[in-house]
């Protein structure tokens, strides 16, 4: 598997775009359980997007993309192969014995 960055450009935001949000969250929230999104970035003012996908190809990452819920918005997508992405790990909560 390989990552690959993409970069989304999205238009002023409007109230269908509001819509979709939730489709769209849970469609991330899905492909973050399954290994297949390894991280998400929305810019503040909502005209971008970045995020990171691990997939077998360049192709396989951008159906991922494609199937992105607010996709028929975005303006523009660049794809950049990564040779690696580091992030930190994810802490487990101790455990407490009684």
């Amino acid at each position: 598997m390989a990552a690959y960055f993409f970069q989304i450009e999205l238009p002023v935001f409007t109230t269908e775009m509001m819509a979709v949000v939730p489709e769209h969250r849970h469609n991330v929230n899905k492909l973050f359980s399954e290994g297949k999104l390894l991280s998400y970035s929305v810019s503040l003012n909502r005209d971008m997007i970045w995020c990171v996908i691990n997939a077998e190809d360049e192709q396989v990452a951008m159906e991922q993309v494609i199937a992105f819920p607010l996709y028929p918005f975005f303006v523009d997508v660049t794809c950049t192969p990564l040779l690696f992405h580091n992030t930190l790990p994810s802490s487990l909560p101790g455990i407490f014995l009684n």
